[in-house]
């Protein structure tokens, strides 16, 4: 009777607004009844919705990604640990982190070190504490001068005094090393005779063809000498890397030799390889005894983060644990008896399900156990005390500031360190919700950064303060993590859970302990194997699924979510039912911007600006995006103008030097330039949390929901700004997309650089991530972890080029671009060329390759805005545009600019609460060309398409000319195809007829087939395109490359004779654009006598087997370069021939097997293609 009279008084309200709404729209009237409350209130004004804490989703099936013994949910180190020792023990094992990388605990708190009484004793720990080599080869190091026989030179010159080689710094070949035109040698002079140990050469090495001017040692022979009379040669050390390609800063490469002997000089003769013309040398270090193991554990020198990070991955790869980044727990499984079975993960790839019998929730704050139901205290408000540490810059003093420098400092690779300045701040909590946390993260920066800072905590760090009530609880001193009872892990009522954090029975001294990191993992292995026991002896009963909740309202929207699965495991695995279930309001906001990166910051701004009560959204711990966390810190090209002028001068003035830097930057000053201008404008910012779906009410978005460490939540808002960069929230909500398909497998390079502290512009293009495919963002974060395993951390950002792009109400073609179209709606300007990082697809392009003039692209409005849906507007490589357009509007500037233009749309639109296509588009651009984002011609500019008819006419008659004109033709094809057929029956010029007939057979037409077929017949093979990345301008097929696919595009049967010919003649030492040019050629005709010589090219040598379906095999043969393109060129030219197989009748099964192995392959992209083209019925034989 309790429960039903609560929702009498809001029964009332929403009869009496529904009263009043019959009045005047009796068709909207509604029977009012307890669980119809919320869809009465749904259309109250906001002041009448304080009440309403939740929205309705409907019923729905959730696919089962994984099904294990044991899951670990948090990469906590102790996750790990206990992951790992679970495997150990016979279980199977999935760990969830929610961080791109393991270890949040040590590296997102940098809590690297370890006190003077911590020892590490395990093997982990042993591997994860032990010292960088340069640490311990500094501290023994021998101070000492030196002369060289040969003076150093060009840019690279020692000092008047040589020091460069002893001064401790060699992580730079640019700035911290010494050059000499050949062999050198070297003499120090240690000052007296000293008892030696090691010496160490440092040296860079270079192999870039595309650069020139490489350098490499061979070999280094060491001599000894007390007296400098009488010297002791050594054997020569042999550089056990030749002729390899190091990744920027090109090493430096270590030649190192045991010495051993007294000496006061040694000598050293480097000599450089034969084939190069220079050395380039970063350090010498002559090491004299060990130190004793009481001065090492004083001065022992943090782990990097990469050597965390690397290290845990590797414990779990090594131990057969699966795992993956970037998830969130949002619900709790159970079995029929109401045990705990597992959890719903939110990730890039929608929501899936994890079944297991046991669960261990290693998240900070018990995420799992508190959505469980499990007993715990309360967070109690008012001032909180927390840890918070940066790097490098001034210690900074205030109110509620304490701050120590702790030592070691951070040292990347050699002596040359950062302060690390570690703080405890007194902030004021008003209880323990996400939303709490996040604005004291931005009072801990607001508190201690500094323009000369390097790097800093992703999170606080806090003992928390309300623990979980488990079946024994400790209220003592802390026993140790080999003793303490195991029950103080395990929450009361709650069989197969246990609670791996600070948040378990302890008393909060001991909480603490137990958070250190050598306990941590000692407690985490512990609790692992009880874990794994434990699930051997669990059966589990009945279904599992989302346990039901009353729900005594519903709503007239719904969540709207990707629920696709992953990679189709849910056809395996099946599905877990989810009811209808009520998802809580987390936050009510005019604006919320999905994405804090390129264009979604300066979203945010913009609409905070404007009044609108903003909340930036971002999954990473830094603002800026691609120019920031991606590191890709300089612009390339763009429209340097308006919001980006400001950008670029606001991040100029918070420098220490104060002067503008532009076209580059500090990653780390323009992070925080972001951050300040989002707080002044009074936007709040969610850091490490994710957009994972829409609130969704008769195709208007009305909210985004948002997955954070507390759980899934809806964020109301009058407009979403979906800022993720592959318009996550518009697809989820519905939005057509294009993207990878079984038409295509084009797609721009993606890197993900190394990190190295202090330094900014790291561009890499080395593979294909499909950032919406969560297995793909796992293979390439682990895969870059061990190609940079020397650098200091790993970007966290994947620096992708081209992401799924919603179809809007308008999508620029690259005839548009060419054209120079102008809209009445132009809201952006952008300014570059077609920088493509691949091959492109347009028929366009694909007769007439584009070329590297730059240019000034008008963007309008309807490109954000996707097709069919209100509510939202998407930004960035999100936007309506064919993929081939994309180089030309995806400059930094430019999507700064398009940020701001939709921040003031979205806030403009709020304030009227009209639909956002009747915003006043004009009153809009008005204020861009004030703030000078636009030119003043955008005011009166109209659609400047259709074209003439007397400019087509012209065209078809110019394009004769090396096809010029030929954007005009492809415009409008309707009226210009029929006249370039009459052309080429009429025209008597060889060479203009053949050049009609290449576009007519481009567009599938067959009129001009004869010609193609004389063309090709007697043409041999000219010089092709190996794929290229970074730097890709002009052709990626050659002339005859082109003239084959036309040909086969004209589905003349004729055509079969001379491409079967020139197919033969390639192997797998072809060009890429030869193999892809006759596989085109052949799906064209789709004949079956194309299938055995396909077959017969893929089982030539080398030319079939570069699938990657092992995490192993993917990190092995990647190579190091940062700009690698064999392996893509390697698997597109397999996949793009096992394609045409299989879509002519294939041959022995031959392409059909090849598919399958891509199909599992752990790129993304290859995975997505495959997929799909399997889906087809090969053509019969």
């Amino acid at each position: 009777m309790k429960a039903f009279l609560c929702y009498i008084p809001v029964a009332i309200l929403a009869c009496l607004f529904l009263a009043q709404s019959a009045c005047m729209e009796p068709q909207q009237a509604h029977i009012v009844d307890p669980c119809d409350v919320a869809e009465a209130v749904s259309r109250m004004p906001p002041s009448a919705l304080r009440h309403v804490k939740a929205v309705c989703a409907s019923a729905r099936p959730i696919p089962v990604a994984y099904d294990v013994d044991v899951l670990v949910v948090g990469g906590t180190s102790g996750g790990v640990a206990a992951a790992a020792e679970a495997a150990k023990k016979g279980a199977t094992v999935f760990l969830a982190a929610q961080r791109p990388y393991l270890g949040a605990d040590l590296c997102g708190t940098y809590r690297l070190w370890l006190r003077p009484d911590e020892t590490p004793d395990s093997p982990l720990a042993k591997t994860l504490f032990s010292e960088p080599p340069a640490a311990r080869r500094m501290r023994n190091a021998v101070p000492f001068t030196y002369q060289a026989d040969t003076a150093s030179a060009g840019v690279h010159k020692d000092t008047p005094t040589p020091s460069v080689l002893n001064d401790g710094k060699w992580s730079s070949a640019s700035s911290q090393s010494v050059q000499y035109d050949g062999d050198v040698t070297i003499t120090a002079d240690l000052g007296r005779v000293r008892h030696l140990d090691n010496v160490h050469v440092m040296a860079y090495q270079r192999r870039s063809p595309g650069l020139g001017d490489d350098f490499e040692v061979q070999s280094v022979v060491v001599s000894l000498s007390s007296d400098k009379q009488q010297w002791k040669k050594l054997s020569a050390i042999k550089n056990n890397r030749p002729g390899e390609a190091l990744n920027q800063p090109w090493g430096p490469i270590e030649l190192s030799t045991h010495v051993g002997g007294e000496a006061r000089y040694v000598r050293l003769l480097v000599k450089k390889a034969e084939d190069v013309n220079r050395l380039l040398l970063g350090e010498i270090i002559i090491e004299s005894e060990q130190a004793s193991a009481e001065t090492v554990q004083a001065t022992r020198t943090p782990p990097t983060p990469m050597h965390v990070k690397r290290t845990f991955d590797q414990t779990l790869l090594d131990a057969g644990v699966e795992f993956l980044y970037g998830c969130y727990a949002t619900d709790v499984l159970t079995d029929a008896r109401g045990n705990v079975a597992g959890i719903v993960i939110a990730n890039r790839s929608g929501r899936q399900a994890v079944k297991a019998k046991v669960v261990i929730d290693a998240t900070p704050r018990a995420s799992v156990a508190r959505m469980a139901g499990a007993a715990v205290g309360p967070y109690p408000a008012g001032p909180r005390r927390f840890k918070y540490v940066a790097v490098g810059g001034q210690m900074q003093k205030g109110k509620g500031v304490e701050g120590r420098e702790v030592f070691p400092p951070i040292s990347a690779t050699n002596l040359a360190g950062h302060a690390a300045l570690e703080y405890v701040l007194t902030i004021q909590m008003n209880d323990g919700s996400f939303a709490s946390f996040a604005r004291a993260e931005q009072v801990a920066r607001d508190k201690t950064w500094h323009c000369e800072q390097v790097d800093a905590s992703e999170t606080l760090f806090e003992v928390p303060p309300d623990p979980v009530m488990t079946k024994r609880s400790l209220r003592g001193n802390w026993p140790g993590a080999g003793r303490v009872n195991l029950d103080v892990f395990r929450p009361v009522e709650f069989k197969q859970l246990y609670v791996l954090s600070g948040c378990a029975g302890l008393s909060r001294a001991a909480a603490e302990k137990l958070l250190r990191p050598l306990e941590y993992m000692q407690a985490g292995a512990r609790v692992g194997g009880a874990a794994a026991v434990h699930a051997k002896r669990t059966i589990r009963t009945g279904t599992v699924k989302v346990p039901g909740r009353p729900v005594r309202f519903r709503t007239l929207g719904d969540i709207k979510e990707d629920l696709t699965g992953l990679r189709g495991r849910d056809a395996e695995l099946g599905f877990v039912a989810a009811p209808r279930q009520a998802v809580p309001i987390v936050g009510r906001y005019d604006v919320v911007v999905i994405g804090g990166g390129t264009g979604g910051a300066p979203a945010g701004i913009s609409a905070a600006r404007q009044g609108a009560k903003t909340l930036v959204v971002e999954y990473l711990h830094g603002l800026g995006g691609v120019g920031t966390m991606g590191l890709i810190s300089k612009y390339y090209y763009g429209y340097i103008k308006g919001f980006t002028a400001e950008v670029d001068q606001g991040v100029a003035d918070i420098s220490s030097h104060g002067k503008n830097t532009s076209p580059a930057w500090s990653p780390e000053l323009k992070k925080e330039w972001y951050r300040r201008q989002l707080r002044k404008a009074g936007a709040d910012i969610w850091f490490g949390a994710i957009g994972c779906g829409a609130f969704v009410e008769d195709g208007r978005v009305k909210g985004a929901v948002v997955a954070t460490p507390d759980g899934r939540g809806v964020v109301l808002a009058k407009v979403v700004i979906d800022s993720t960069g592959n318009a996550d929230i518009a697809i989820a909500a519905g939005a057509d997309y294009a993207y990878t398909d079984a038409d295509s497998v084009a797609v721009q390079g993606a890197g993900l650089p190394p990190r190295k502290l202090g330094t900014g512009y790291t561009n890499t293009d080395w593979t294909f991530i499909d950032d919406s495919d969560i297995i793909d963002v796992w293979r390439a974060f682990v895969v870059a972890k061990n190609k940079y395993k020397d650098a200091y951390d790993l970007g966290q950002l994947l620096d992708t080029r081209e992401r799924r792009r919603i179809v809007g109400d308008f999508t620029i073609s690259p005839m548009d671009i060419f054209l120079e179209r102008t809209y009445p709606d132009t809201i952006v300007i952008s300014r570059s060329n077609f920088d493509s990082h691949g091959f492109v697809v347009h028929p366009l392009f694909m007769i007439r390759p584009p070329d590297r003039k730059g240019m000034l692209v008008n963007v309008p409005y309807r490109c954000l805005l996707p097709k069919g849906i209100d509510g939202i507007l998407v930004t960035g490589l999100g936007v309506s545009a064919h993929r081939d357009a994309m180089p030309v509007i995806r400059m930094q500037p430019d999507i700064q600019n398009q940020g701001y233009a939709a921040g003031l749309i979205a806030a403009t639109t709020a304030k009227t609460n009209k639909p956002l296509r009747d915003i006043d588009i004009k009153a809009i651009q008005n204020q861009l060309v004030e703030k000078g984002n636009l030119p003043e011609k955008v005011l009166t500019d109209s659609d400047s398409f259709p074209l003439s008819l007397d400019r087509i006419i012209g065209a078809v008659e110019d394009v004769v000319n090396d096809f010029n004109a030929l954007e005009v033709i492809l415009a409008q094809p309707n009226d210009a195809m029929p006249r370039v057929q009459r052309a080429y029956k009429t025209t008597q010029d060889k060479k203009a007829k053949l050049t009609y007939a290449h576009i007519l057979g481009m567009l599938g037409d067959p009129t001009g087939a004869e010609e193609l077929l004389d063309a090709v017949a007697s043409a041999e093979w000219d010089k092709g395109w190996n794929y290229t990345g970074m730097g890709q301008f002009g052709m990626s097929q050659s002339p005859l490359d082109s003239l084959i696919v036309a040909l086969g595009r004209t589905g003349d049967k004729r055509a079969l004779k001379p491409v079967i010919e020139k197919t033969g003649q390639i192997d797998a030492d072809s060009e890429f654009s030869h193999c892809r040019a006759v596989a085109l050629a052949f799906e064209a005709l789709a004949d079956a006598a194309a299938a055995k010589p396909l077959a017969e090219l893929l089982k030539k040598p080398g030319v079939m087997g570069h699938a990657f379906t092992q995490i192993a095999d993917a990190s092995t043969r990647t190579p190091a370069n940062a700009t690698d393109t064999t392996t893509r060129n390697n698997s597109l030219r397999e996949l793009f021939l096992a394609r045409a197989l299989y879509r002519c009748g294939d041959y022995e099964g031959l392409g059909e097997k090849i598919l399958k192995d891509y199909a599992r392959d752990l790129r993304g992209h290859y995975a997505r293609h495959a997929a799909a083209v399997l889906k087809e019925k090969p053509a019969k034989p």
